[in-house]
């Protein structure tokens, strides 16, 4: 009986670990209100919880040479005081912004005249500690939002194409998607479960 309550413990012990242990997500910006959805993934967004805050690192991807100036992300009602820290030089917060078609978004940030990166990193911080659950989908139906342009300041203006296409500048965005629970808090949860299930069959 013993053994069964401590492995009872362990487990248990374990999942609340694993439940308040730093999250990562990855998103794919992949349609473009030039192109809409041609299979190929502009940029991707790394999103990952820190100390209750949310670290954001946005990465440039397709076409080769382009970059990012403005980045925007929804957020639900529930946190408070959203700020963003840690922008780059020349960039402020930009929020509320009605973002082509993709609707309106509920914080973002912009770089100031040529003012491009990739990749853009930012922390976003509030009132209470944020999770990657605080992000969801606007009223349009899309989580995040980039303005993504050939050239910029320092930067080369032989950038790669944009399908057919002269343009020399897009808005992009992702659909949202789900956040998955780590396979290893299933498996434990499954574990957790079986064990609650033995021990009521045995008294």
């Amino acid at each position: 009986m013993k053994l069964k309550n401590a492995l009872f413990s362990a487990i248990a012990t374990a999942i609340i670990g694993f439940s308040s242990s730093a999250q990562a997500e990855t998103y794919y910006l992949n349609y473009s209100n030039v192109l809409g959805n041609i299979g190929v993934n502009f940029a991707q967004v790394d999103v990952t919880e820190s100390a209750g805050n949310l670290l954001f690192n946005v990465q440039s991807l397709n076409p080769t040479g382009w970059w990012i100036d403005k980045f925007y992300f929804n957020m639900s009602d529930t946190p408070s005081n959203v700020t963003i820290n840690g922008l780059p030089s020349g960039w402020s917060e930009d929020t509320e912004q009605n973002v082509s078609m993709f609707g309106v978004f509920s914080d973002g940030a912009k770089g100031g005249g040529n003012d491009y990166v990739s990749p853009l990193t930012f922390t976003v911080d509030a009132d209470q500690d944020l999770t990657l659950a605080d992000l969801v989908a606007n009223e349009s139906g899309w989580l995040f939002a980039a303005h993504q342009k050939c050239g910029g300041k320092g930067a080369p203006k032989d950038c790669g194409a944009l399908g057919d296409t002269d343009e020399t500048s897009h808005f992009i965005a992702n659909a949202p998607v789900t956040i998955p629970v780590p396979a290893a808090a299933w498996l434990l949860g499954s574990a957790l479960l079986g064990f609650v299930g033995f021990r009521r069959r045995n008294h």
